[in-house]
């Protein structure tokens, strides 16, 4: 970016400010590991429009998937060093669990 342009943008971040008013923050990924019998961090806490990563680092026949356990959504099977992500648009708390370890369970909070 030229000089004149990075002025450009300066101004006009600092005349937003200014006015109260912010730049949209960019959208932010977290990552969750599965594996068995694990979620980890069990808990996160992102922003509406942040996107979870959840990657699964064991082995398991027919692989694991992460579902929300109110069947809200749910990843397909994920073979070794596999990974699906989700968009959580809505502010809110989302119980999760590793459907072939019913007991390994976790939470999404939406801020």
């Amino acid at each position: 970016m030229s000089d004149p342009a990075r002025r450009i943008v300066r101004t006009a971040s600092a005349a937003l400010l200014a006015l109260g008013l912010a730049l949209p923050a960019a959208a932010e990924e977290a990552t969750v590991t599965v594996g068995h019998n694990r979620i980890e961090p069990a808990r996160v806490t992102i922003r509406a429009g942040d996107t979870v990563r959840f990657h699964n680092v064991d082995e398991m026949p027919g692989g694991h998937t992460i579902a929300a356990q109110d069947g809200s959504f749910e990843s397909p099977p994920l073979a070794r060093d596999e990974s699906w992500s989700r968009t959580f648009a809505e502010p809110g708390t989302y119980p999760i669990q590793i459907r072939q370890h019913p007991k390994a369970t976790g939470e999404i909070v939406v801020e």
